[in-house]
């Protein structure tokens, strides 16, 4: 298993979305860290092919393994764009298939969820939609893992930039990235509108 110190997720500056732990008093462990950028990844995308990460023997006793995918796109237009992650998992030693549940085989990135920032790709800085997705997962004890992604080939309205794919043991801190506009985020704002509606309404009922 590859084993890196937590410090070298906000050294990386390779894609640099930082990922740090939701408790400082318990570090993240990182599994693999790997990313794609341009031609790479484009060629891949294009055939479907695996961007594969490292193989890796599960431990319990560290919890379930996190799967975190930073997605970094630019828009051709202003429409919502949407594209798919499909994701591959593997116990080749395993007597016994591991397999994930259908929700968790699947990583959907939606502009409705991204934020602009400017990045580092390939050496440059390059203003780009980015977006951070993650799933769970539960393995049984010392068995060998392997996972993999494979890009949308036809993402509607996004072209995809960069990919980053962490595997990491650990809560990590899921504050939204840079104008990014968190699910629970959105859900605030229509619970905040549905709520003026209402007293609205009722202020209107009142004055009948």
């Amino acid at each position: 298993m590859l084993s890196l110190p937590a410090s070298a997720l906000a050294d990386s500056n390779t894609f640099p979305m930082v990922l740090e732990s939701n408790d400082p008093a318990k570090p993240l462990e990182i599994i693999d860290d790997k990313t794609w950028v341009g031609e790479e990844m484009q060629n891949k995308r294009d055939a479907w092919g695996n961007l594969a990460l490292a193989s890796f023997t599960n431990h319990q006793s560290k919890g379930p393994v996190t799967l975190v995918v930073d997605y970094a796109a630019t828009r051709p237009d202003d429409e919502d764009g949407e594209a798919l992650i499909e994701i591959s998992v593997e116990c080749p030693e395993s007597g016994t298939p591991c397999g994930i549940p259908i929700n968790q085989s699947v990583i959907g990135i939606r502009t409705a969820f991204m934020g602009e920032s400017a990045i580092n790709i390939g050496g440059a800085p390059k203003a780009v939609w980015v977006a951070r997705e993650s799933h769970n997962y539960d393995f049984p004890d010392d068995t060998l893992v392997n996972v993999s992604l494979s890009l949308d080939k036809a993402p509607s309205h996004l072209d995809p930039q960069a990919v980053r794919a962490r595997l990491i043991y650990g809560d990590y801190d899921r504050s939204a990235l840079p104008g990014q506009q968190t699910r629970g985020g959105l859900l605030l704002k229509i619970g905040g509108v549905v709520l003026l509606l209402l007293i609205a309404f009722l202020w209107w009922m009142k004055r009948q």
